[in-house]
C-alpha cells in the first residue's frame, strides 16, 4: 500500500486514530450482535429478557426524545420493529467502522445513536460506566466522523484513491458529511 499523507500539516496522524476507529466500531458491533444473534431473546417481546423494558426506565429521563418513546410503548409492534432495527443498524455501524468502510458515514450514524441514547447512561446501579461508556462511544464517533480514519488501515483507503471525497448527496448540509 503507498504511502498518501491524507492529513497534511495536521500533528495528529491518521494511523493514530484507528484504535479509536476500532473501539467505537467493536462496541456498536458487539452491542448489537449481542442483542440479535448471540441472544435472540432479547428481541422477543415474549421473553424475560426483551429489551423493551429497558425503555419504560429510559421514559422519565428521555426528553426530546419522550414522545417518540410514549409512541414506541403504546405499540407493541412497532416497539419490537424499533429494537430490532436499532440493533442491526448497531451491527451495521460496528462492522464499517472495524473495516474502515463508508466509514464518516457509519460514525455519524454512531455518534446520532450515542447521543440518543445518552439520557439513559445515568439509569441503573451501574450509571458511573455507562456514563463513562456512553461518552466515550460518542466522542469516539465524532472523532472518526471528523478525521475521516478509514482511510488508513480501512477499505475507505481504495474508494478515497479511487472517487476522491464524496458527500452523502450535493445538498446543503448533506455534501459536508462525507462517506470515507
Amino acid at each position: 500500500m503507498s504511502k498518501i499523507n491524507f492529513n497534511e500539516g495536521n500533528a495528529t496522524r491518521l494511523e493514530y486514530i484507528w484504535p479509536i476507529r476500532f473501539a467505537v466500531g467493536w462496541m456498536f458491533l458487539d452491542g448489537g450482535l449481542r442483542k440479535a444473534v448471540l441472544n435472540p431473546a432479547k428481541l422477543d417481546p415474549n421473553s424475560s429478557s426483551f429489551v423493551g423494558g429497558k425503555l419504560v426506565n429510559f421514559l422519565p429521563h428521555a426528553g426530546p426524545f419522550k414522545p417518540f418513546l410514549l409512541m414506541t410503548l403504546e405499540n407493541h409492534a412497532f416497539d419490537v420493529t424499533f429494537l430490532t432495527i436499532f440493533s442491526y443498524i448497531e451491527i451495521i455501524a460496528g462492522l464499517f467502522l472495524v473495516i474502515g468502510l463508508l466509514t464518516r458515514l457509519a460514525a455519524f450514524g454512531a455518534a446520532v445513536m450515542a447521543i440518543g441514547m445518552a439520557p439513559a447512561y445515568w439509569l441503573g446501579s451501574t450509571c458511573e460506566d455507562e456514563w463513562q461508556i456512553g461518552s466515550l462511544l460518542t466522542a469516539g464517533a465524532i472523532v472518526v466522523m471528523l478525521t475521516g480514519a478509514g482511510r488508513v488501515w480501512g477499505l475507505d483507503y481504495f474508494l478515497y484513491k479511487k472517487f476522491g471525497d464524496r458527500g452523502i448527496a450535493n445538498v446543503p448540509i448533506l455534501k459536508w458529511i462525507k462517506l470515507w
